[in-house]
């Protein structure tokens, strides 16, 4: 009788543990709901969502009679590059103004806004659990936070897979790593997007050193040995790749090479073993500091970063969302998905402190390196 009654006891135990656990998981969700159902209510009284925005701006303007339709808020959106955006918030903030409720750009953008002092903390805006529930995102557990402090949060992630080849020159296999551009049988054949300027060869060269892929003397080594052409018109590049001029094209961002793919020119990326960076694009999203509609600012972030909203952001820039349960086949370019297996890390543009710290220092080794051969 005693074993009988020991058993009982810990069922009971185990029964109101139980209980106690589905408590306090249907509290947790009344909590998201109740806060869900005020939020929207006064976002609603508020009637619009300021959005400063770059490369997705003409999207939201057709979205948004539908997003009004669904929230009763109208988006309002400014659009423009991100220098000029980062130029109006600042005087905005010198005229003591706070018109933005949401602001969407590129990191560099971002990183420049916070320096300033505009922007806040988001993670107390999200809501929904489909958008705090880190398994729905390609970081698994933890949100894709861009910046340390969360005041930036980066919906778009693909890999930017910097080798290209053409096929008819280059045999499957013979690029496995970024050590085999070093090989003989390459000397005089590959076209680099130059690195001494800002832009994808810059970016190219900062990340794979910051991440240790590469090193200096990697790329001091091709410049001696290989022959290496320098180029600032990526078209030209993808063009000079089809033709075959040259076998391997190095950090051609992604729609010149799309063109000539879709044309059906023998190039193709290579994936090297030592993996490749992930860019963010125009996908990073911060709520500013004393938004003047703040309700209305986090119905706008919950529903973009939901799966309904990320459905719509990938289709308009055909870039890979960085939730992990978005459709992509017939959206986005196969050469910018993330693979199973495949290493990513962060791209430099990506991250803060070399944005704000160290630009200009690999700005200056990268013409040292590749001075030589500016205008050849």
């Amino acid at each position: 009788m005693k074993q009988s009654g020991g058993k009982y006891f810990i069922v009971v135990i185990l029964a109101i543990s139980v209980a106690a656990t589905l408590m306090g998981y249907v509290k947790a969700e009344a909590q998201w709901e109740a806060e869900w159902k005020k939020t929207l209510e006064a976002g609603k009284k508020e009637n619009v969502v300021s959005v400063y925005v770059n490369l997705i701006g003409p999207a939201f303007r057709k979205q948004a009679p539908g997003f009004k339709e669904k929230f009763g808020i109208d988006i309002q959106v400014t659009a423009g590059r991100g220098a000029d955006l980062s130029r109006k918030l600042r005087t905005e903030k010198t005229a003591g103004s706070n018109l933005a409720d949401v602001v969407i750009a590129g990191s560099n953008t971002l990183f420049s806004v916070k320096q300033m002092g505009v922007t806040e903390p988001m993670e107390d805006k999200l809501i929904l659990p489909e958008v705090t529930n880190p398994k729905f995102w390609y970081t698994l557990d933890h949100l894709p936070w861009t910046d340390d402090n969360k005041h930036f949060l980066h919906f778009f992630a693909y890999p930017n897979r910097s080798i290209t080849i053409n096929t008819d020159l280059v045999k499957p296999g013979e690029i496995q790593s970024w050590r085999d551009l070093l090989k003989p049988e390459f000397k005089g054949k590959i076209v680099w997007s130059d690195p001494t300027i800002t832009g994808s060869g810059f970016e190219g060269f900062c990340s794979y050193l910051i991440n240790k892929i590469t090193d200096e003397d990697f790329y001091r080594q091709l410049v001696a040995k290989q022959n290496l052409t320098l180029s600032r018109d990526l078209r030209q590049m993808a063009e000079w790749l089809a033709r075959g001029k040259y076998a391997v094209a190095v950090s051609v961002e992604g729609r010149p090479i799309a063109e000539f793919m879709n044309a059906g020119a023998h190039i193709a990326y290579v994936t090297v073993k030592e993996g490749t960076y992930l860019s963010y694009s125009a996908g990073n999203m911060g709520i500013p500091a004393k938004a003047p509609h703040p309700n209305a600012a986090k119905v706008f972030v919950n529903w973009l970063l939901s799966k309904d909203g990320q459905g719509f952001a990938q289709r308009a820039m055909r870039y890979m969302s960085a939730r992990n349960d978005i459709p992509t086949e017939g959206i986005v370019n196969p050469k910018s998905m993330r693979m199973p297996g495949e290493r990513y890390f962060p791209g430099a543009s990506s991250m803060e402190k070399w944005v704000v710290e160290n630009r200009e220092t690999y700005l200056a080794l990268a013409k040292e390196i590749f001075g030589p051969l500016v205008g050849r």
